[in-house]
């Protein structure tokens, strides 16, 4: 069952924080799909509470992105949605 991450919108923005275990995984997707130049980006916390941008997460190419924490502990991750139209919501599995 699917969870709503980012409300249906067409503006550009950014959802919760949310913490990963190590070697656990949540898969993102958007309905309806991304079109061109649509993308949903990827953020990893930093330890000063700052992001970094990992990268493209979903786009027009790769309709679904799965975030995997590695390494020891766990971490603090964001994903953001891109200007879209129509409207998208995100969700995760």
């Amino acid at each position: 069952m699917s969870t709503e991450y980012i409300a249906s919108g067409t503006t550009a923005v950014t959802g919760a924080e949310f913490p990963l275990t190590a070697g656990s995984s949540r898969l993102f997707y958007c309905q309806p799909a991304l079109g061109s130049n649509e993308s949903l980006l990827l953020e990893i916390k930093n330890t000063d509470g700052s992001f970094t941008t990992v990268g493209t997460l979903a786009n027009a190419g790769d309709q679904t992105g799965t975030v995997t924490a590695t390494g020891a502990g766990s971490s603090t991750f964001r994903v953001s949605r891109s200007v879209v139209s129509p409207a998208k919501t995100v969700y995760f599995d």
